[in-house]
């Protein structure tokens, strides 16, 4: 502002703007086309740091309270030869190569070992002397692998008592020895009876299946579906081509039987009888000498006569000869016509007869396939059955060889020590996954916006101004309590100044803003006003009149409108501010503008105009036009033709008007009063205008007669 009357009073809180923010919003460009949802990660974590370290910092002393809990615990082994190291006696027997496969399933054995039904001997025998042990306990501690490549079984129990480990693997040791000898040897008998019981049933199934399948290829004359189906397709389209052949013939036929009925068709079958054209070559020789002897003689004369008879009687035979020779040609075309029928008819027949062949074969080869598949699973069951009952013979013909312990359990038990430091990284990094996760859920689940790369990325319009959010504007001085957070040294430079202008009596000792909150706040508005005129330099068209307004209450639409019109002034413009909001007028109150009459009265008392507008500091060319009071609608208001003409005369006499327009949201004064301005400004609070709220409302804005220019970020 240029002196100290200018300077704004206070209306409503708004607040700090980012150092990128000014140059980004002086180019009043839009930001290329980005997914609305779109979220950088990094201002998320500023955004929501409190709770990335609060959801942290709880799960951390969990795990950190876990970690220096553990208990030292103590682990001991041994180890099992389950199989004969050297076997190759009996792999010669078998036919099988034992170097390369093992006969035993250490997955399934090892399954059987950790088994209830052989542990619980265990704990029986053990609970005299451990109480608490059961087997639960004994599982969870117990750890059973396979040495790799090897035929080692390692039995390995971890516990915190050091007493307990050598105590338990000692009697389990005992009891899979046990096992081996007891045990495994009637498993081997009762799983030699079982598969010869099984081989019985299974040899009968597969000969019953072959029996079936030879009988099914003899009585349909096949060996398999799809030769059989091949061959009727091969029929199939021989006899096509014939029937084709046959229509086509048919059809020659009919079409020449057609054409003898006609004149055209019974000339060509004359021109092409011998007979007929030697009577008709004799009846113009006949013509030929009447014409010559009627030269000669009258026609009653007797050679005229004799002439006239015999050319009768050729007329007389060519006219038979004529009948003779159509007759003739379509009782050759009518039998012709009859064979191919009779040759139609038999080729329908026979691809009848083979579409009812072919329909059937599917249904044969389904049966095929289902023998076929049958016979097969029986074959390889078989298999398996004759694969098992040798594998089962060698291990018998083996006489159980028992298990052999080649590590025996220690007597002491070796101390495991205690990853503390490893725990607590650990708990660390799941401590910091989850406060992210929790500060990325609230920032899904926040409708507002938070930065003005959002409003871009979301509407595609220009941000024409981000308002630094600023709070406790009181009388004519600046007192500024800015969110962002000062440096040392500027929090201290700022505590001096409020001092020594408390000490000497200018204000009383509050927080006052340092000079760059000030000169923030300030260029924010001049900002705004730049970028106004770079849009009227472009479109070559004067922006006279503004209606702002927002999305919905409280976003600072009122402080906006007085700042802006105070810094248009500031350059010399005569600048009236409308107070147009009619239902909720806030500049009226917070300005403690004087009880006079305003825009509400020009529609009801019909005062003078200059009677109902206020100059609210002295020396400027800055004038308000109040609410006043009233109990008219405002969207009759708005809408009447009064108000075209009082729009049209403020225009005339100021340079700029302002109108401090309602909220969109709800309302439809603000369509209504947007009929009478060229353009218009839409003001979205950071962190408090919801996301729908302000779709909605832009939205609305479409179908306006004034032009949207762009959005203004108020706060941050």
């Amino acid at each position: 502002m240029k002196d100290a009357e200018s300077k704004p009073i206070a209306i409503e809180k708004n607040g700090s703007m980012p150092p990128n923010a000014l140059v980004r919003a002086a180019t009043v460009t839009q930001v290329p086309g980005t997914s609305e949802d779109s979220m950088n990660f990094w201002e998320m974590i500023q955004r929501r740091w409190w709770i990335v370290a609060g959801v942290g910092l709880i799960s951390m002393i969990y795990f950190v309270n876990t970690a220096l809990r553990q208990q030292s615990e103590y682990v001991g082994r041994f180890r099992l030869l389950v199989e004969p190291v050297n076997d190759a006696g009996l792999s010669s027997i078998s036919g099988t190569d034992n170097n390369k496969s093992s006969n035993l399933d250490y997955d399934t054995q090892i399954q059987v070992l950790q088994s209830p039904g052989l542990l619980n001997r265990s704990v029986e025998k053990l609970r005299p002397f451990y109480p608490n042990l059961t087997y639960s306990n004994l599982i969870q501690g117990l750890s059973i692998t396979q040495l790799r490549d090897t035929k080692i079984i390692q039995v390995q129990y971890q516990s915190n008592n050091p007493t307990e480990v050598p105590a338990v693997l000692e009697q389990i040791s005992k009891d899979y020895l046990a096992y081996s000898l007891n045990e495994r040897e009637t498993n081997l008998q009762q799983g030699l009876r079982f598969v010869q019981t099984q081989l019985i049933s299974a040899q009968k199934r597969v000969d019953d299946l072959q029996l079936k399948l030879q009988a099914f290829r003899q009585n349909n004359e096949f060996f398999d579906p799809d030769g059989k189906a091949s061959q009727v397709i091969s029929q199939s389209e021989q006899l096509a081509q014939q029937q084709i052949e046959v229509d086509q013939e048919l059809q020659q036929a009919q079409a020449e039987l057609d054409r003898l009925q006609e004149e055209t068709g019974a000339i060509a079958t004359l021109n092409q009888s011998a007979a007929y054209q030697q009577l008709v070559t004799q009846l113009r020789e006949l013509e030929t000498l009447i014409a010559l002897e009627r030269t000669r003689f009258q026609d009653d004369s007797l050679t005229i006569r004799v002439l006239r008879e015999k050319q009768s009687n050729v007329l007389a035979l060519l006219g038979d000869e004529a009948r003779r020779a159509i007759g003739g040609r379509a009782a050759e075309i009518s039998n012709r016509i009859q064979i191919l029928e009779v040759q139609q008819q038999a080729i329908a027949e026979t691809q009848s007869s083979l579409d009812q062949q072919f329909q059937q074969i599917p249904g044969l080869s389904r049966q095929y396939t289902d023998l076929q598949r049958e016979l097969q699973i029986a074959t390889e069951s078989l298999n398996r059955l004759l694969v098992t009952r040798e594998t089962l013979q060698v291990e018998a013909a083996q006489k159980e060889i028992p298990w052999q312990i080649v590590e025996p359990p220690s007597q002491l038990a070796d101390s495991v020590e205690s990853d503390t430091a490893r725990s607590l990284l650990l708990g660390l990094a799941i401590s910091l996954a989850l406060g992210v996760g929790a500060a990325f859920l609230i920032e899904k689940l926040d409708s507002t916006f938070h930065a003005a790369d959002d409003l871009s990325r979301r509407f595609k319009l220009p941000i024409l101004a981000v308002i630094p959010l600023q709070s406790d504007l009181l009388g004519m001085e600046y007192s500024v309590r800015s969110q962002r957070r000062k440096s040392v040294g500027r929090q201290l430079a700022t505590w001096i100044k409020q001092l020594q202008r408390s000490i000497s009596g200018s204000v009383p000792l509050m927080p006052q803003p340092d000079d760059y909150d000030v000169f923030e706040f300030e260029e924010s508005f001049k900002l705004l006003q730049t970028n106004l005129q770079m849009m009227q330099s472009e479109t070559q068209k004067p922006i006279q009149t503004i209606v702002i307004t927002s999305a919905q209450a409280g976003d600072g639409k009122s402080t906006i409108a007085w700042y802006l019109a105070q810094t248009a002034a500031s350059i010399g413009k005569r600048v009236l501010l409308v107070d147009a909001d009619l239902r909720r007028s806030q500049l009226q109150t917070r300005l403690n503008l004087a009880e006079k009459k305003g825009l509400a009265e020009l529609f009801s008392a019909k005062p003078v105009l200059k009677e109902v507008i206020q100059q609210p500091l002295p020396g400027s060319s800055l004038y308000i036009l109040p609410s006043g009071a009233t109990t008219l609608d405002p969207v009759q208001v708005f809408s009447s033709p009064r108000m075209r003409a009082l729009a049209t005369k403020l225009e005339d006499t100021f340079d700029l008007v302002i109108y401090d327009a309602p909220p969109l949201n709800g309302l439809a004064d603000t369509l209504q009063l947007a009929a009478h301005a060229d353009s218009l400004l839409l003001v979205v609070r950071l962190h408090k205008t919801d996301k729908a709220a302000a779709a909605k409302a832009i939205e609305s804005l479409s179908h306006a007669r004034a032009r949207l220019l762009g959005l203004v970020a108020n706060g941050r």
